[in-house]
Parts: structure tokens; C-alpha cells; sequence
């Protein structure tokens, strides 16, 4: 699920923005068939500073005409194309031994031995 309220951008790493919603239909949120698409612009694959603009599901699946009757003929139009932009974070972790037996790591836990302090980064 696309969190609408968080910056996003194409699978590819293409910019994008949101530029309106439709409105709520109406209806159970959970029911099969509920979405709100959103029109989304996409930065040009040729930087020509134009771009595009599609409709939008919240699993961030085209669902505009053009998709629509493209899917059976280019399966990938199925896949999601629009993604929340992935945050860097960063922090310290602990590694502990790997031991042989649950024995033997119980025993190494409760002496604090063993323990390794490294710095991760990671993407989400």
C-alpha cells in the first residue's frame, strides 16, 4: 500500500507527485473492488522536463485506460509502478556469537560474552 501522505517515485527512481484524487467512492474499504485512483505525474525517462500523467491504485498499479487494455498483452502494466520513496536509516546493532547448541547460547546470553557492536545502514 502507497502511503499518500509520504513522498513517492516511480520503481525505477523516476520523480513523481501526486496532483489529485478523485473522490471517495462509496462503499466497504475492504471490499475487492474499492480503491480511490490518484493522478500521478512521472518525471520523462528522457529528461526532456515533461512527464506523464496516470491514474493510480493504492498498491501503486496503473489502472488507466490505456492500462486497462494493455494488461493481457503487456503483463508487466500489472506490477507496481509507483512506490513510497525509500528512507535511509542508519543505527547500531549488536551481534551475538552463533553457538552449536540452545545450551550453550543461553549460557553465553546470561554471561554477555560474545557480544559484537557494529553500524548498519539500511533502506526502507
Amino acid at each position: 500500500m502507497i502511503d499518500w501522505n509520504k513522498p513517492i517515485e516511480t520503481v525505477d527512481g523516476r520523480k513523481a507527485r501526486v496532483i489529485e484524487h478523485l473522490p471517495d467512492p462509496p462503499g466497504d474499504p475492504n471490499d475487492e473492488g474499492y480503491f480511490v485512483p490518484r493522478m500521478v505525474w512521472v518525471e520523462s525517462a528522457r529528461a526532456h522536463g515533461f512527464g506523464d500523467v496516470f491514474l493510480v491504485t493504492d498498491r501503486g498499479v496503473r489502472c488507466d485506460d490505456t492500462a486497462w487494455r494493455a494488461r493481457s498483452s503487456v503483463p508487466q502494466i500489472r506490477e507496481p509502478f509507483i512506490r513510497n520513496v525509500r528512507g535511509k536509516r542508519e543505527g547500531w546493532v549488536n551481534i551475538y556469537d552463533v553457538h552449536k547448541t540452545e545450551a550453550a547460547a543461553i549460557q553465553c546470553r546470561s554471561q554477555n560474552e560474545g557480544v559484537v557492536t557494529r553500524f548498519v545502514r539500511w533502506e526502507e
